[in-house]
C-alpha cells in the first residue's frame, strides 16, 4: 500500500525539482548576493518614502524590485523578506525564485490575462522559501507548498488599473507563505493534489501542468533581472534599444514596436503626470534618444522632450525594435546589469545610505 508520504503529486515534483536544482551552493553565491543587494537598494528606499509598509511591500512600492521577465513574476520583493524572516540562506532564496518562476512559467500567458502571476505563483514560492528556512523536512516543504497553492491569487485588474493593490499583492504572498510554512511545521497536512486535481490550480486558472517540471538549463535566480532605469520594467528593453541610436536632437518619427502586453500596458502617448511618464514606452524613448537621465522626474514637461514625444509611434510586435532616421535598434529583453550598474542604483535610490557592496563580491 503506498503511504501518503509515498504518493506522487505535482506538488511534491515541485518541491523535489527545485531543492535539488538549488544544491550548489557555490552556484547559487553569486546570482543571490547580487538578488540581495537589489532588494535591499529597493527595500532601504521604499522604507524611507513609505514608512509604515511591510518589507515585501516597501521592497516594490517605488516598482524598482527585480524582474523575471519570461514569467512575469518579481520574485524578491516577496522571497526576501520572507528568508530574512524566517532566518534562511541563499539556498532558501534560490528555491523561493526556482518555484515562483516555474509555476510562473507553466501558468502561462492566458493565465495572466485574469490572476497577477507575481501573487499567484509568488505566493507558493514564498511558502518553498519559508518552509526550507524553518529546516522543514521535503514532506513538511510539500505541505507548506500545498497550503500556500489552495490559497494562491490575485487580480490581474491591481496591474490593467496600475494601482496600489499590486503593492499589497506582493505583501500577502510573503505573509501567507511564512503562515503556510509555519502550518506544515506545526504538523497541518496539505491538499495533495491541489495542482493537478480536474478542481485544482491548473484547471481554475489555466496553464500547462507538464512544464512546472521542465528541464531548464538556468536557475531562475540566475535568469531574474534587475531594474536599473526608472521606468516600468514593461519599457525596459525598449529603453536598451533606444540607447543604442542616442542622442538623436530631433526627428520626424520614431517607430516603436514593442510585445503586446507591454502596447497594451505601457504605451500612454500624452503623459501628464509622473505615474503616466513611468508607464509611458512614448516618454522612455522620447528622454532616452535625447540622451537625458530618466532619473530625472523634471523632464515630463522640457520642450524637448514634449516635441519629440508627439513623433513617437507605437505598435504591438515580437519584440522591442526602435527606429529613427533610418536606423534602428532592438533588443529582446533589458541587459544583465553589472556590478557597478547596481552600485549606482543604490547610490541613486539611497544617496546617504552605503550600499553593501560584499554582496556583489
Amino acid at each position: 500500500m503506498v503511504t501518503r508520504e509515498e504518493a506522487a503529486t505535482l506538488t511534491r515534483d515541485l518541491v523535489r525539482v527545485a531543492v535539488a536544482a538549488v544544491s550548489d551552493e557555490k552556484r547559487i553565491r553569486r546570482p543571490a548576493g547580487r538578488a540581495l543587494f537589489d532588494h535591499l537598494a529597493c527595500l532601504e528606499s521604499g522604507r524611507r518614502t513609505f514608512p509604515g509598509l511591510d518589507d515585501a511591500a516597501a521592497t516594490c512600492a517605488l516598482d524598482r524590485d527585480d524582474l523575471h521577465w519570461p514569467s512575469v513574476t518579481h520574485p524578491g520583493a516577496i522571497v526576501w523578506p520572507v528568508v530574512r524572516e524566517c532566518g534562511g540562506d541563499a539556498r532558501a532564496a534560490a528555491a523561493g525564485y526556482e518555484v515562483t518562476v516555474r509555476l510562473g512559467l507553466a501558468l502561462g500567458p492566458e493565465h495572466r490575462r485574469y490572476w497577477h502571476t507575481s501573487a499567484t505563483a509568488g505566493t507558493v514560492g514564498a511558502a518553498v522559501a519559508a518552509a526550507l528556512a524553518l529546516g522543514l523536512d521535503e514532506e513538511q516543504i510539500a505541505d507548506a507548498a500545498g497550503h500556500a497553492a489552495s490559497v494562491a491569487g490575485g487580480s490581474i485588474l491591481a496591474i490593467l488599473e496600475r494601482s496600489d493593490t499590486r503593492v499589497f499583492h506582493r505583501s500577502h504572498a510573503a505573509a501567507t507563505g511564512i503562515a503556510a510554512a509555519r502550518a506544515a511545521a506545526a504538523g497541518l497536512r496539505a491538499t495533495r493534489e491541489g495542482l493537478e486535481s480536474e478542481r485544482g490550480l491548473f484547471a481554475a486558472m489555466s496553464g500547462d501542468p507538464g512544464a512546472l517540471l521542465a528541464e531548464r538549463e538556468r536557475l531562475a535566480i540566475e535568469e531574474t533581472t534587475f531594474r536599473i532605469y526608472a521606468a516600468s520594467g514593461f519599457v525596459h528593453a525598449a529603453i536598451e534599444a533606444a540607447r543604442e541610436l542616442a542622442p538623436v536632437d530631433s526627428a520626424e518619427l520614431v517607430e516603436v514596436q514593442v510585445p503586446p502586453a507591454t502596447a497594451a500596458l505601457a504605451a500612454i502617448a500624452d503623459p501628464q503626470t509622473d505615474e503616466e511618464a513611468w508607464w509611458s514606452t512614448q516618454y522612455a524613448v522620447a528622454v532616452t534618444l535625447l540622451g537625458l537621465d530618466i532619473e530625472d522626474r523634471s523632464l515630463l514637461h522640457d520642450p524637448r522632450v514634449r516635441a519629440l514625444l508627439g513623433r513617437v509611434e507605437v505598435r504591438a510586435g515580437e519584440t522591442s525594435i526602435v527606429a529613427v532616421d533610418g536606423r534602428s535598434a532592438s533588443c529582446a529583453e533589458a541587459h544583465v546589469p553589472t556590478n557597478e550598474e547596481l552600485a549606482t542604483k543604490w547610490h541613486v535610490l539611497n544617496p546617504d545610505l552605503e550600499p553593501p557592496l560584499e554582496l556583489l563580491a
